[in-house]
């Protein structure tokens, strides 16, 4: 009997949708079982086939690797899964994966495998396994062997430098890591059922290891490198607890669960060895969690809850339309030099760079900048939750409150920054040296027309600009902090001779304060300076639009023109600079929403929900979109 041709047949019948099989994988499975019962010669030469087989296999690497994620880093990781779905790993003939990755030859097989009832494929391998004692026996060496292995790479992982770090505090939770290889040896030298309560325990405190090293991301930052080995940790102990549960089971009272569950999790892992878009999309989860907690330090500052805060909002926004008009009448000036592209790009950067910073320092604010901040605020909003309804409800909250104060910076600089512009053009005027041309003029006002131009395309580019630049804002301040930066500056003999040591706690305090508002202002200044010089030299559409500082270009523009453009076309262009900042509002906090959303696991399909939710606002209460609602006295 050909053994494998059998089983890939019974998995093609209960494979939904091929070979006349219905869309239930367990329809199909019944089917096959009663086919199987109903031929008992052809039943018993598979069941002796099948013993045959599986008596001569190894599993050490099947329990020891599959599944489990071994390589030093993410990227690793990812180049020898490509690796390998162009050049497959090779398989000893006699590891028990060459038949699991025979009989289960589909990607798709995952999905219905998780679907199956568990129970009802247990009845049907028990009847192609019915006597397991000499299979059992045949592979417990080889669970004992697989569960030393696990000891010391888990050991290995608990004593890592990034992990040691973390735990320098709470000692005790690291030796839980050597305590597990320690019981392991106990229950090998023939302690037995004894020893597996202990070597339970002491998986727990791993666990609660990783728990507590995440709880001080807070405190001590995070890094990717850190996520990755303790979800590399998670998946150890997962694994060691699958199979200290089936030799309970072995030494004790036979119990068939463990023996399943640890199927499912090795066959559904082969099934997804060369699954690049899991692995990745994993992995995003991690970086997008890591992304929450860097973003923490600004997000909460830029949601305004009362009317006292949104006037607030919007006078900042007012202050930053007025510097901003500054900043682009120094923009037209150094363009009157005609620069080379690049020399031309880092000066525009500069003045942007320089711009945003002097906008910090005084308490202005920039619009659309602040969601690409409100990632952590937004996911702190789940964290607080005690169910995915409630998540759902507090998220709508918080979207609602970013959105109306977004519009109070969007109001403010919108409005200021023209008249700003036009007013701060007048000495120039007055001397009779124009900013702008008239065909310079007339040009950047088409530029701004959203039927002429692809202003609301490089408005999207820009928003994800602000976006880009919020996070690099957070990985400075988690850099700070992970890196125990401040502590490090105390022993610094520059700084002290810069400062004075009478000044030293002070600066590092202001450094600490502001590091991530510096990098996110500089980061934002050379994205939009550099991207038109960018699209020069690619020759690709490329371009920024940004509400404010096209709300000033058109004021200059304006003002060269002696205000004599038509209405009609003038409105025109200022409903597209007004759109402009929709769009880049959109793009920013649509990414930080997605980020949020992705760090919490929070599946797209309730993306509905949360639709449904913002909409029955909306239609109930729209003002508060753009109004907080008024305190009661």
């Amino acid at each position: 009997m050909q053994l494998e041709r059998e089983l890939k047949r019974f998995v093609r019948q209960i494979r939904p949708g091929l070979l006349g099989a219905t869309s239930n994988p367990n329809t199909n499975l019944l089917e096959v079982i009663e086919e199987f019962k109903a031929s008992p010669h052809n039943q018993e030469a598979l069941q002796k086939a099948l013993r045959d087989f599986l008596m001569s296999r190894d599993y050490v690497t099947a329990l020891t690797e599959t599944g489990l994620t071994l390589e030093a880093g993410a990227l690793t990781e990812i180049y020898k899964r490509l690796e390998y779905k162009i050049l497959p790993k090779e398989i000893d003939e006699r590891d028990i994966l060459g038949l699991v990755a025979q009989v289960f030859d589909a990607q798709s097989d995952a999905g219905w495998l998780e679907k199956v009832d568990r129970e009802l494929f247990s009845e049907f391998l028990q009847l192609l396994i019915p006597e397991r004692a000499q299979l059992v026996e045949h592979v417990g060496s080889q669970l004992f062997l697989s569960l030393e292995i696990l000891s010391l790479r888990l050991a290995g992982l608990g004593y890592d430098p990034i992990v040691t770090q973390r735990l320098r505090e709470r000692r005790e939770y690291q030796h839980s890591f050597t305590d597990v290889t320690r019981h392991v040896y106990s229950l090998l030298d023939g302690k037995g059922v004894d020893a597996l309560p202990q070597i339970h325990e002491a998986l727990q405190r791993c666990l609660q290891a990783v728990r507590w090293a995440r709880s001080q991301r807070g405190k001590e930052g995070i890094s990717l490198a850190l996520t990755y080995r303790l979800m590399k940790i998670q998946q150890v102990v997962r694994r060691m607890q699958l199979l200290l549960d089936l030799i309970d089971s072995i030494l004790g009272e036979w119990k068939g669960k463990p023996a399943q569950d640890l199927f499912f999790e090795i066959v559904l892992a082969e099934i997804r060895r060369f699954d690049l878009g899991r692995f990745v999309g994993q992995n995003v989860e991690l970086l997008a969690f890591q992304i929450t907690e860097h973003t923490g330090k600004a997000g909460e500052h830029y949601i305004t809850r009362s009317r006292y805060e949104w006037k607030g909002m919007f006078k900042s926004a007012a202050l930053g339309g007025i510097i901003v008009a500054g900043i682009a009448i120094v923009k037209v000036l150094v363009s009157k030099l005609h620069l080379p592209p690049i020399p031309e790009a880092f000066s525009f950067g500069s003045i942007y760079a320089v711009g945003f910073l002097i906008l910090h320092h005084l308490g202005a604010t920039l619009a659309t900048k602040q969601p690409a901040m409100t990632a952590a605020t937004l996911a702190a909003s789940m964290d607080e939750s005690k169910s995915s309804a409630q998540a759902m409800q507090n998220l709508g909250d918080v979207i609602v409150c970013t959105i109306r104060s977004q519009m109070a910076a969007l109001f403010g600089n919108y409005l200021f920054a023209f008249p700003a512009a036009a007013l701060f053009c007048l000495p120039f005027y007055l001397i009779k040296f124009p900013l702008m041309d008239h065909a310079k003029a007339w040009y950047t006002m088409d530029a701004h027309h959203m039927l002429h131009s692809l202003s609301l395309l490089y408005a999207a580019l820009a928003g994800v600009c602000l976006f880009i630049s919020g996070l690099l804002a957070g990985f400075a301040d988690n850099w700070f902090v992970f890196n125990r930066v401040g502590l490090r500056l105390k022993q610094s003999t520059l700084l002290i001779r810069l400062v004075g040591r009478h000044n030293l706690d002070k600066a590092i305090h202001t450094i600490d304060h502001n590091l991530g508002f510096w990098v996110g202002a500089v980061s934002l200044g050379y994205f939009l300076g550099s991207m038109s010089a960018l699209g020069a030299i690619t020759g690709l559409p490329l371009d920024i639009r940004h509400i404010t500082f096209s709300s000033a270009s058109i004021g200059i523009a304006m003002a060269s023109m002696k205000f004599e453009a038509p209405l009609a076309f003038f409105t025109w262009v200022a409903v597209t600079v007004f759109c402009i900042g929709l769009v880049n509002l959109a793009v920013s906090f649509s990414l930080s929403l997605f980020v949020a959303i992705k760090s919490r696991r929070i599946r797209f399909s309730q993306t509905p929900e949360l639709l449904r939710l913002l909409g029955e606002r909306l239609r109930r209460h729209p003002l508060d979109y753009i109004l907080p609602v008024r305190e009661t006295k």
